[in-house]
């Protein structure tokens, strides 16, 4: 379902740092297939806002009960001093989880990586409460980032590995087969797959051409089954200094939008609108000037939602559209807003007539797992913050479960235990 994806990187911010400061509150998270809250002083529970009433959709959040974590690390993470091989692995059972979508007559699927060696990883659940995990594959440095179901059932995913772009195949979310994705002829440089999206002819992906951490170059591609991929031609003009982050179907085409800038430093936000996933229109709207749109979604209420932040990450962004190639940004308003930190959206999901933006905010070091909902997508109205999400990141959503599921990760920015919320819960 979903359609954003981020390119991962080995120095960026999703990679696991240094495990060296949760201690007691990560040990309390437990051992492989468990997601327990960590336990809170009396100070912190004593200011925690209890609830009243029945939990709402995309305001209230539950962890699932079992997600189980890979076999990565085998440590006593209270033993002192550590001599470990791998310092980030402090804590057992680390991954990432970066997206997720429901399988027809199959449940639900996620994909993500495993480090210290960065293999790919898949988890499979028929309710949305305990998680599997399996394995991709077991080639280094492989980064499945987004995930799209086709009518058919087959799972489709698409990333890279080293610096080659690549899909997966699925029947069933447990047994994948890689797929080689051509290159834009000519290229000597990295290429990556960030988003996919599934359609009733086939798929439709997006990502880059360039150096890890510098300058990019926007890349499409499309298939009929989700195994055999045709490089859309280069158009120099309207890829240009530009990374897809997410395409979406829309009426009789597709929208997609995307960053402008470097890998480390994005400058503004981007969209492309295409009658065929083949011939692209590249649309420098003004609205985007110092913003990053990462996702977006066909809304409920007509038109078109994209979210991101601003390039400072100070405020969670919105941008609504009628028809793709005209944007309006939302108004700044607090909602959106973290005193004193910051504030992002990372995925977007349409949902009865309401439209839930999943994200985080951060004060000084630890973020919040947040989220937003809105029924027009310019006012947004902010979840309640409940003990099980803070110190967690949301990455992305899909309808599913009672409402929606949420995938990311717990103990960032020092640990990334991958974790799984659904919503309404409490």
């Amino acid at each position: 379902m979903r359609s954003r994806a981020r390119a991962p990187s080995v120095s960026g911010r999703r990679v696991p740092g240094l495990a060296l400061a949760l201690g007691a509150a990560l040990a309390a998270v437990g051992g492989c297939g468990s997601t327990a809250s960590p336990t809170l002083g009396p100070s912190t529970a004593a200011v925690i806002a209890q609830p009243s009433g029945p939990p709402v959709l995309g305001i209230d959040w539950a962890r699932a009960p079992s997600v189980e974590r890979p076999t990565n690390f085998d440590v006593d993470p209270s033993a002192s001093p550590y001599t470990g091989d791998h310092p980030i692995l402090r804590i057992p059972g680390q991954a990432m989880i970066e997206d997720v979508s429901a399988l027809p007559d199959h449940g639900f699927v996620a994909v993500g990586y495993v480090p210290p060696d960065w293999v790919p990883a898949s988890w499979t659940s028929s309710d949305g409460l305990n998680w599997s995990i399996h394995s991709m594959g077991r080639t280094d440095f492989t980064f499945p980032v987004s995930l799209a179901a086709g009518g058919d059932g087959t799972a489709v995913a698409v990333g890279r590995s080293g610096n080659l772009p690549v899909a997966w195949t699925s029947a069933d979310g447990v047994a994948w087969q890689q797929h080689p994705v051509p290159l834009l002829e000519g290229s000597e440089v990295a290429e990556r797959m960030t988003t996919v999206v599934a359609t009733p002819h086939g798929y439709v992906a997006g990502g880059s051409v360039g150096p890890e951490l510098f300058d990019r170059h926007a890349r499409f591609w499309t298939s009929v089954d989700g195994s055999n991929w045709q490089s859309v031609p280069d158009d120099p003009a309207a890829f240009a200094n530009a990374e897809v982050r997410a395409i979406t179907t829309f009426g009789d085409g597709f929208v997609a939008v995307g960053v402008v800038g470097t890998a480390q430093h994005p400058s503004g936000a981007v969209a492309w609108t295409s009658p065929d996933g083949v011939a692209w229109t590249r649309v420098d709207d003004p609205s985007f000037v110092d913003g990053i749109a990462v996702a977006v979604v066909p809304a409920p209420f007509g038109g078109l939602v994209a979210v991101g932040s601003d390039v400072a990450r100070h405020e969670a962004a919105a941008w609504t559209s009628p028809d793709g190639r005209h944007w309006t940004r939302a108004p700044n308003e607090p909602s959106r807003e973290h005193s004193g930190g910051f504030a992002w959206m990372t995925d977007v999901v349409g949902i009865d007539d309401t439209v839930i933006g999943i994200g985080d905010y951060q004060g000084l070091q630890r973020g919040t797992a947040i989220s937003w909902v809105s029924r027009d997508g310019i006012h947004w109205e902010q979840a309640r913050s409940a003990p099980v999400q803070q110190q967690g990141e949301f990455y992305a959503i899909s309808p599913g479960g009672p409402g929606v599921i949420a995938v990311g990760s717990f103990g960032a920015p020092d640990s990334y235990v991958p974790t799984i919320w659904f919503s309404p819960g409490r």
